[in-house]
Parts: structure tokens; sequence; C-alpha cells
């Protein structure tokens, strides 16, 4: 009798670099789009100079930004893909082969670098310092595993489909 059930293994192969790279940049797109269409409707709202339309276009923006960044977070926690690494043909897993929790995306893969580069830009008094953090990150995908610092962080790995 073996001590511990045999585990299923599953070969997987990293998403290349440029892939990651791609997703992440039409996931950028993705998100900036409403602000995007603010500054399309900005300058007939201004010439009409009615508060109401100014309203109206904020709220529009702003309702259709949180629409992208929920849809974002669902598709991500539940497939493991965002658009950008639909689209690419990537998705994200931990070492275990799980599609990664909302714990492990937020709070182990996210949160940790937006406070630590808030921290670093608030204490050196530098605009833009706390981007060092976030380059220093994305940096590490230079390594032969292709894993960013938030990848170690949380366990996650980044591999196609």
């Amino acid at each position: 009798m073996e001590p511990y059930p045999a585990q299923e293994t599953h070969e997987v192969e990293a998403a290349t670099r440029l892939s990651r790279l791609g997703a992440a940049l039409v996931d950028a797109l993705l998100s900036f789009a409403p602000l995007g269409a603010i500054l399309v409707l900005l300058p007939m709202v201004l010439v009409t100079r009615s508060m109401g339309s100014l309203l109206v276009v904020i709220v529009l923006a702003v309702g259709a930004s949180l629409a992208v960044l929920i849809t974002q977070i669902v598709l991500l926690v539940r497939h493991g893909q965002t658009i950008g690494k639909k689209v690419l043909g990537i998705r994200m897993i931990t070492s275990e082969g799980d599609t990664p929790s909302i714990w492990r995306v937020f709070f182990l893969r996210w949160l940790p670098f937006a406070v630590v580069g808030a921290v670093v830009e608030y204490v050196l008094k530098v605009k833009g310092s706390g981007a060092i953090i976030h380059l220093l990150d994305v940096l590490l995908i230079f390594q032969p595993t292709r894993r960013c610092l938030h990848d170690l962080f949380a366990d996650t790995h980044v591999i196609k489909v």
C-alpha cells in the first residue's frame, strides 16, 4: 500500500514572454478604453457647458471601467484567464495545477506590489519611484522559468493553453 495517493501530473509549457506582454497590453487597452471615451466626449460636453452631460459621461466611464475590472477578475478566478490571456492563448495556474483563488490573485499576486510601490513612492517622495518595484517585478520574467516576482510570491505559473 502506498503511503500517499499517486498524484496526476500534467506536462505544461510556460507562456512566452511575448505572449504575456501581449496579454498585458490587451488588458491595459480594455481597462483604459472608458477613459478614451471620456477624452472623445469631453470636448463636446464642455462646448455645451452642461454639468448634467459631464456627470453622465463620468458616470458611464466609471461604470464601464468597473464592469471591465469585475469581468477580468471573474474570468481570472474562474478560468485563470483575463481577456488578454484568453486572446493570447495562455492561462494562470498554481503549482498544483489549479486555477488560482481570488485570495492568491489579489492578496498575494497584486496587493503586496501595489502597497510596496506606493510606500516606496511615499518614502522617497520622488514621483514615479514606486514604478521601480513594478519594473523589478516584471524583469524577473527573463529567468529560465519565465516567472515574474509576483508569480514566485503567489506560487503561480502562466502557461500555454
